[in-house]
């Protein structure tokens, strides 16, 4: 009788143990065929993400917003995970701006379509002469990357806001 004492003894613990052991197992099984530790793995789904997003119907608005957004913002056009060249592809500008531009105050939408360049100088030039801070603006002013385009870019999303004018 004292041995069968003994061996109720240990059965929670031995069940324990094995319970552990058969976890340990499975977890270990999954890590070792996990993207975590694979890189092919890991490769391949960054690539099936990114043609499930490069596929999707509103795909070419997003090309269109990503490229508005990096012709505005040059740091994120060259950050290494959000920019052109980033994993998220067109899709990398979007996230940026969920995850910090919107609480950095950046805009993410279409950049002005101006039919006639010429007749937008003048107003550009006016715009920055009444408005000098947009002027220097490395998004809008004179040396942006947005150009002659930058003080009606402005205007649309800042400048009516705060009753600023456009146009002579």
């Amino acid at each position: 009788m004292p041995n069968q004492k003994s061996a109720h003894k240990h059965t929670p613990f031995i069940t324990t143990a094995t319970v552990l052991v058969v976890s340990l197992s499975i977890w270990v099984n999954g890590l070792m065929n996990s993207p975590v530790l694979d890189p092919e793995l890991r490769a391949e789904k960054r690539f099936v993400q990114s043609r499930i997003r490069e596929l999707s119907i509103d795909s070419r608005e997003q090309r269109q917003l990503a490229r508005a957004y990096w012709q505005r913002y040059e740091d994120v056009r060259t950050d290494a995970y959000f920019g052109e060249n980033g994993p998220n592809g067109i899709y990398g500008a979007r996230d940026h701006f969920t995850l910090h531009g919107k609480r950095e105050g950046r805009i993410y939408g279409p950049i002005p379509v101006v039919t006639d360049l010429e007749q937008e100088k003048p107003l550009a030039e006016s715009y920055w002469h009444r408005y000098p801070e947009v002027a220097q603006s490395s998004i809008w002013g004179r040396n942006s990357t947005l150009g002659i385009l930058g003080p009606r870019d402005h205007y649309r999303y800042v400048g009516k806001y705060m009753g600023y004018t456009w146009g002579n």
